[in-house]
């Protein structure tokens, strides 16, 4: 069970390209950051850092130059603006970026660790939690259903994505509200796609489907450097997940999950139900 550092501070996003699941936060008091191990003093000393939201996968805005379908996907980040009291916000027109904010509202982070990136990999909250700055709280208990990643997944309008280092306290309750969304039809469930889609092109990824984001990415990647689209199952075999299903069974890749048929591809294993590896 692992220990999570609580740190108040406030949430940017003027100037950034913050998505559903990514914004940069700034402690109120830095030393909180001492309880990180941290591979350079540039990440350690950066002081609006770049956050990793633990447990959900936003629709992408701008991955390498590409986006999903672009309602849903801003859906996410202006919910989660929202719920942090960010107002008056303003785009760029390529709508990757935020030019002006009403931002630098107070809340909080529960951070165990970072990730390779130097990201704090985190469960954030409104001012209004009830948290303490600086404490350290196990799993058990803190209030993930106050935090925005719970939020945000219980109104279906973030992908579950777990990794094998995820608390499974916390997968376990993402895990009963995405259940809920999905029988419900609610958010991007009403016209989630990962499980069984025709892909046509890159078009088809930015304009008509909606799939889970990590297979987004990969498919991005495949047209990215293939023209012929029956190196498709051989590219996705390349790609070595690590996955472990949430019965323990473990698989190379999303390939050993799928079944690929021309162009239709079907995932029949539920998103909530694989986790990847850490890379």
């Amino acid at each position: 069970m692992a220990d999570y550092k609580i740190i108040a501070g406030t949430f940017h996003v003027k100037g950034f390209q913050p998505d559903g699941d990514s914004i940069r936060f700034q402690a109120a008091n830095p030393a909180n950051w001492d309880f990180f191990n941290w591979s350079s003093d540039d990440e350690k000393n950066n002081v609006k850092k770049q956050l990793r939201v633990e447990a959900i996968d936003a629709l992408e805005t701008h991955y390498e130059g590409y986006h999903q379908p672009r309602s849903f996907a801003l859906a996410a980040l202006e919910s989660l603006l929202e719920l942090l009291h960010i107002t008056s916000v303003t785009y760029s027109l390529s709508l990757t970026q935020i030019v002006s904010a009403n931002d630098g509202k107070p809340g909080f982070v529960a951070s165990a660790t970072t990730d390779r990136f130097g990201r704090p990999i985190s469960y954030v909250f409104p001012k209004n939690a009830p948290l303490t700055d600086g404490a350290v709280m196990e799993s058990s208990q803190l209030p993930v259903e106050e935090s925005i990643n719970f939020q945000l997944s219980r109104e279906g309008l973030v992908y579950p994505t777990f990794y094998t280092t995820t608390d499974r306290v916390f997968a376990e309750k993402i895990r009963a509200v995405i259940s809920r969304a999905r029988k419900t039809k609610r958010g991007i469930w009403s016209i989630d796609r990962t499980s069984d889609f025709t892909l046509w092109d890159i078009r088809t990824l930015q304009e008509d489907i909606l799939i889970m984001p990590k297979l987004f990415r990969r498919l991005v990647g495949f047209f990215e450097n293939y023209s012929e689209f029956d190196k498709l199952p051989v590219y996705m075999k390349k790609q070595k997940d690590n996955l472990v299903l949430w019965d323990g069974t473990k698989k190379k890749s999303l390939a050993d999950l799928m079944t690929i048929d021309g162009r239709r591809m079907q995932l029949k294993t539920p998103v909530e139900d694989i986790l990847f590896s850490p890379k």
